[in-house]
């Protein structure tokens, strides 16, 4: 097999471009070209991300922070507010800083032991997020510096037009055309793509980033799609924002997840502007009845209201002959854990990988190993999101009925058992695959936090009641210097209302 010296990544939007320009930090010998559909735009809901997101961003593609931040207008995300569970509650917050599995020296059991009965300011990040402040701490010297676990939220056009610019600073080419169709050879390869301008673009691999389209893998390569609808029921969403207009109105370092009649409601804020999102079922509501529950729970927003359909499921590969698909044109899954971004970066790593361990040679085992990857990684997502439908218990409708009742947990169902049996013991971690994207924090955050019955009581002391308020006194006290958020923004270049 000859080596790959030409990719061509189809699709500028998020994944296209970062896809781009981690293959060519990777291989900087490759020539690497996207081709950009002036025609199709750009969905602008908002992104928000996982935490693993700004060190790759930063670190392995070596984008500068500051001028990634005032050009993109970014915020910080500590984690996510979930409006979610049971009816008693207000929320619980699923945090960044992996606060059910660390072991603090000051307590003799592990912090969900506690948090079951009580979980506030169970970690700094937890702290920080109720208090609505910024990951940002005033150290000694006078410095400031992020000191726990963050994501972002990204406004989707301007984190856009950013990874443009610096694609071409890479050297990366972009040709602006549509593609029409495309050749294979003998054996199915993908041998050139035929734009509609007249224009042929031929290339080593392919990378198709052309989102639900899947223009490659599914449009010419006629993969298999393996849907999520036994898990995961909703299949519509209703976006719109607003524009910020009160100085006082705080920008919130977390996105908000909350509860609806047919299904749930995303919040990110921005400096200037808050998106909001409501992902419901069409079984149980029309376009019209979601939009008019949104509307009234969002009074706010402006007239730019729109509804977008998605299924959710994955293709049996992403990887086929010399096509890997990217992003939405390889599976979706609706944005409750803000996986989106988490899995593009987790796929090109994955090629980046193969690629490197082969010396940029196309192998027919490199196949079937990224597929199985591939596979596992997007299940255990649906999985976890799974246990978010199985347990929530915030409102009574019929929708959420459905779901308690019918929902499949899948991968999950072996953790849900152990933990029901001996409450947020490790033992669940058994239960995952060691590259699981949530873990045993993950999962037993979202089954405290939901408050999902367990048979196990712990043995806890008096001496374990004051050992918990000192190591909540203690987060209290390390947050103090922490920084507001618009202090924070104002600093980083980011503008917020005067």
């Amino acid at each position: 097999m000859n080596e790959i010296k030409t990719i061509v990544v189809v699709g500028a939007g998020s994944a296209g471009l970062l896809s781009a320009m981690t293959l060519k930090r990777a291989f900087s010998r490759l020539d690497v070209k996207i081709v950009h559909s002036p025609d199709i735009p750009v969905i602008g809901v908002g992104e928000s991300t996982t935490a693993i997101f700004p060190p790759f961003l930063h670190s392995s593609l070596g984008i500068d922070f500051v001028e990634f931040f005032t050009a993109v207008q970014a915020s910080w995300k500590l984690g996510v507010r979930f409006v979610w569970g049971d009816p008693k509650d207000s929320h619980f917050n699923y945090t960044f800083d992996s606060c059910m599995s660390t072991k603090s020296p000051h307590l003799r059991k592990a912090a969900p032991y506690y948090c079951l009965s009580d979980w506030s300011d169970a970690s700094p990040s937890w702290a920080l997020m109720d208090r609505g402040l910024s990951p940002c701490f005033r150290r000694p010297d006078g410095q400031t510096a992020a000191q726990v676990a963050f994501g972002y939220h990204i406004e989707n056009q301007a984190f856009i037009d950013f990874l443009t610019k610096k694609a071409v600073e890479c050297g990366i080419e972009t040709i602006s055309g549509n593609v029409a169709d495309a050749t294979q050879d003998e054996s199915g390869n993908v041998e050139q793509l035929l734009l509609t301008e007249g224009r042929s673009i031929t290339a080593d691999l392919f990378v198709d980033c052309t989102g639900f389209g899947s223009q490659l893998l599914r449009g010419k390569l006629d993969e298999t799609f393996v849907s999520y609808r036994d898990s995961l029921f909703c299949d519509r969403a209703v976006v719109g924002q607003w524009q910020r207009s009160d100085p006082r109105d705080p920008v919130l370092p977390y996105t908000t997840t909350e509860t609806m009649d047919h299904g749930w409601c995303w919040r990110i804020d921005f400096p200037s502007h808050v998106t909001r999102g409501y992902v419901f079922c069409s079984a149980f509501c029309s376009d019209a009845e979601a939009t008019a529950e949104f509307k009234s729970a969002n009074p706010q927003l402006n007239d730019d209201i729109r509804v977008v359909p998605f299924t959710s499921g994955r293709y049996e590969g992403f990887w086929r002959k010399n096509v890997v698909a990217i992003g939405n044109s390889c599976g979706f899954v609706e944005p409750l854990e803000a996986t989106a971004l988490h899995l593009v970066v987790e796929q090109i790593r994955m090629v980046c990988r193969l690629l490197s361990e082969t010396d940029l040679r196309l192998l027919p085992e490199m196949e079937s190993i990224a597929n199985r990857q591939y596979r596992v990684l997007w299940d255990e997502v649906r999985d976890f999101l799974a246990v978010h439908y199985r347990f929530n218990r915030k409102r009574d409708t019929p929708f959420w009925q459905h779901c308690r009742e019918n929902t499949d947990l899948a991968g999950a169902a072996d953790f849900v058992e152990l933990y029901q049996r001996f409450g947020p013991s490790t033992l669940g971690s058994t239960t995952l695959s060691g590259e699981n994207v949530f873990g045993y924090d993950g999962f037993t955050t979202l089954l405290v936090g939901q408050r999902v019955p367990t048979d196990y009581q712990p043995l806890l002391f008096e001496s374990d009641a004051k050992s918990w308020l000192d190591h909540q006194n203690r987060i209290r006290e390390y947050i103090q210097a922490a920084l507001p958020m618009d202090v924070a923004l104002k600093q980083f270049g980011t503008a917020t209302l005067d």
